[in-house]
């Protein structure tokens, strides 16, 4: 009867370390798309371009931003965001697999300035602006 419990007991075990986790199957999950800028609170748009793996399942504005060109419904798309601009998040992309966030690109296309800034275009370099992306 010892035994057939060492059996039983070994059998569990294995199962829960079999079954912990499939560190090779995907990892649904929300990815951040954060905007630098050195204009930050002064800027009232910004046009991106989105370049992903496999189509998000939803892209979100961030706080205080309404977002134009959604739903994304293929693997590259633009998007424009208004609404007062400042550094940290603008957008959230839910996706299958945040191990992919390495695939996903998002490239600055032009800055215009708030309403204040009579929407003036930000010179093309766009120097001091950046995104990235992060889970």
């Amino acid at each position: 009867m010892i035994g057939l419990r060492r059996v039983f007991a070994a059998t569990a075990v294995a199962l829960v370390v079999a079954c912990k986790g499939d560190s090779t199957g995907p990892t649904p999950g929300a990815l951040t798309v954060s905007l630098t800028n050195p204009n930050s609170g002064s800027d009232g748009a910004v046009m991106l371009a989105l370049s992903s793996p496999a189509v998000p399942s939803s892209v979100t504005a961030g706080a205080g931003l309404t977002l134009w060109g959604a739903p994304v419904t293929t693997t590259s798309a633009n998007l424009a965001l208004t609404g007062t601009l400042v550094s940290g998040p603008i957008l959230t992309l839910q996706v299958a697999d945040t191990r992919q966030v390495g695939q996903y690109t998002v490239t600055l296309i032009q800055v215009a300035a708030s309403a204040a800034g009579n929407f003036v275009l930000r010179p093309s370099l766009l120097t001091g602006y950046s995104v990235t992306i992060t889970k």
